[in-house]
């Protein structure tokens, strides 16, 4: 491919994404003739037909599906790059900013993201996903997401972290607990109950392992949550107990009967931290997005 041909790129993800060469037209601005052009010599480059029409419009070949995901982050890419060379207005700018989070930052940190965007930059949006894997090199580096925020590492990496905030954490029992009568839980008495845990994504794996409390390898975990406010009911109507983040616990355990009872062991805050590829350091959109996330975890964390 001669680089005049890059050109085509966007035209390519144009048709694939709009499934009509009419829309790929109107979305890059250009003539519907034009594009046919671009896509007859994107044909001849790859010696695939691309696209069949339908009565719709146009459907991709299996080819042209094998072929998108590198092209639209490349596509992707590139005008990243043209953005990290332009002044970012948080007033005028209609930019959605994608994050990957755990739910303890869904819960505690993203809603008054939001609201701080509604004041100062009101055309700005979020797409929030969960954390599918712990790959954030890839992740980030294929901007699938321009940021993610996860819990603190010890781990060494190329990314860039930064810590916004630590928060306590609390083993959550019911009420009722036939056990657990008192303010306080003993070391002895947390081994020796069933637990509920949350899980990471796609692993069978605790959020909290033995890597992080030793004592964790020893315990009888009975229910897997996909999330901490998912743990809060299984443990208001069972014996099992788990441990949830205080902003979590304090946000949502109203109405239901569950109490906190200090840790028994380890320390006893956990950290979140924002995680982001080194490419987008100097990026001013980016570097707005984390100036307002630190400065909503500040707030959150007091």
């Amino acid at each position: 491919m001669k680089n005049t041909e890059l050109n085509l790129i966007p035209v390519f993800v144009a048709i694939y994404e709009e499934q009509s060469l009419s829309s790929a037209a109107t979305r890059l601005g250009i003539s519907q003739p034009a594009v046919s052009k671009a896509l007859k010599r994107l044909r001849e480059i790859y010696e695939d037909s691309l696209f069949h029409r339908n009565a719709s419009g146009v459907e991709p070949t299996t080819f042209a599906n094998d072929i998108y995901p590198a092209l639209a982050t490349s596509l992707k890419n590139f005008n990243s790059t043209l953005e990290a060379s332009r002044d970012f207005n948080p007033k005028t700018s209609t930019k959605t900013f994608s994050i990957a989070s755990v739910s303890a930052a869904n819960y505690a940190v993203l809603p008054e993201l939001l609201v701080r965007f509604a004041k100062i930059a009101p055309k700005v949006s979020l797409e929030v996903h969960p954390l599918f894997t712990e790959d954030h090199e890839s992740d980030l580096r294929l901007q699938r997401y321009d940021l993610v925020i996860d819990r603190t590492r010890s781990d060494v990496t190329t990314l860039k972290t930064k810590e916004i905030f630590k928060e306590k954490l609390y083993v959550v029992a019911a009420n009722d607990h036939p056990r657990l009568t008192g303010e306080t839980i003993t070391t002895d008495e947390y081994l020796a109950e069933q637990h509920v845990v949350m899980s990471r994504w796609q692993t069978r794996q605790s959020f909290f392992s033995e890597k992080d409390f030793p004592e964790f390898g020893k315990r009888k975990i009975v229910y897997r949550a996909p999330g901490e406010v998912d743990m809060l009911p299984v443990i208001s109507r069972t014996e099992a107990i788990g441990l949830v983040t205080h902003s979590t616990f304090t946000k949502f355990s109203q109405g239901l009967n569950v109490k906190a009872l200090p840790m028994p062991f380890g320390a006893s805050e956990h950290g979140l931290s924002m995680v982001w590829h080194p490419s987008r350091n100097s990026d001013s959109a980016h570097q707005w997005l984390r100036n307002q996330i630190a400065k909503v975890a500040n707030t959150v964390s007091q």
